[in-house]
């Protein structure tokens, strides 16, 4: 009889399975995390400075940091430094409380009142305008301030201790990927500075004036608002009489913009200039086409620090010809604005 040999029996031979896998799993681990540090790492360079989760967790928690607040929207976030106000002005503590999108709405301005230092001897509040920051809210448009302070505790806690992580992660385009490789065929090129006093410097080029187009459109269905004027007439007097000095002027932009402005927007400067001051605000003329804007609307890094330095300079010279403030308090006190 014919015997047939039998095949070994693998079961009887003990496989190193787990050590197996474990090998496995952590050469997939570090694949995967040599794949994300190379991907991060083609990231265009558009932001430098604070991370930008960081940046606005903290300045919208602010309170009770500064003798001097500068307030409005984009314009003023991108258009005025603190670092060219402090020089010239007695303000130790300037910082810029600016947002995309924003109005002045009476959340904002309580908010504003609040980052003011109570034991500080002197305090301000400047009040950048654009026909745009006195719309008020639409059903589609809220405004950057009021979308982060829906933030919670622990978002800002998150973005305050964990803003770089949070921005290396964050999503990421082939083409941005593709820029980062080959920056010199990206068609524009714009860095953002977000510094710690609430400041964000942009330079972009090439220039583009899409802005004016798109507030062409928007002012089509969107107007000055009668209550928001009032509302910040009110809140001038009532920080006049607290012997906060208030102080308005009108952010520039463009020649394009400046018409379009007041052609569609139903701003009328004059009367909104004579009730600020009636309410014992202190107007600071401003020339609204004479800084380089990057997109028609906001002013490229070293305009913005011009504008700065001339902003500055003005105030002071306001303050040498208009030495006491009774006459501002007079004119506030006198009128019958609720607080």
């Amino acid at each position: 009889m014919t015997v047939i040999p039998t095949q070994p029996n693998n079961a009887s031979k003990p496989r190193h399975t787990g050590r197996w896998w474990a090998e496995r799993t952590f050469a997939t681990l570090l694949l995967a995390g040599a794949m994300i540090y190379v991907m991060g790492s083609l990231r265009p360079r558009k932001d430098i400075g604070m991370y930008p989760d960081e940046f606005w967790a903290r300045k919208i928690a602010w309170e009770r940091c500064a003798d001097a607040v500068l307030t409005g929207d984009s314009r003023v976030l991108m258009g005025v430094a603190p670092q060219e106000l402090s020089p010239a002005l007695p303000y130790k503590q300037i910082r810029n409380y600016g947002f995309g999108a924003n109005w002045y709405s009476p959340e904002y301005l309580d908010a504003v009142e609040k980052m003011l230092l109570p034991e500080s001897p002197r305090k301000a509040v400047f009040m950048g305008i654009t026909p745009h920051s006195l719309t008020g809210r639409t059903n589609d448009v809220m405004g950057n301030y009021l979308e982060l302070k829906k933030m919670s505790r622990r978002d800002i806690y998150v973005a305050t201790h964990f803003g770089g992580l949070m921005y290396f992660f964050q999503p990421m385009s082939l083409r941005d990927a593709f820029h980062g490789l080959f920056p010199s065929q990206a068609p524009t090129n714009t860095i953002r500075d977000y510094r710690d006093d609430g400041w964000v410097a942009v330079h972009k080029t090439p220039l583009a004036m899409n802005e004016v187009k798109r507030y062409r459109k928007l002012f089509v269905d969107r107007h000055v608002s009668q209550e928001i004027v009032d509302t910040i007439t009110a809140y001038v007097q009532r920080w006049t009489r607290q012997g906060i000095r208030v102080y308005g002027f009108i952010m520039p932009s463009c020649k394009e913009m400046v018409q379009v402005e007041l052609e569609l927007s139903g701003f009328e400067q004059e009367a909104f200039i004579a009730a600020f001051t009636a309410a014992g605000g202190r107007w600071i003329e401003t020339n609204l086409d004479a800084y380089e804007s990057f997109d028609g609307s906001h002013l490229q890094k070293e305009a913005a620090l011009q504008f700065s330095k001339d902003l500055a300079r003005a105030v002071s010279l306001y303050e040498q010809e208009t030495p006491s403030t009774a006459t501002s308090q007079a004119k506030a006190e006198s009128l019958d604005v609720s607080d």
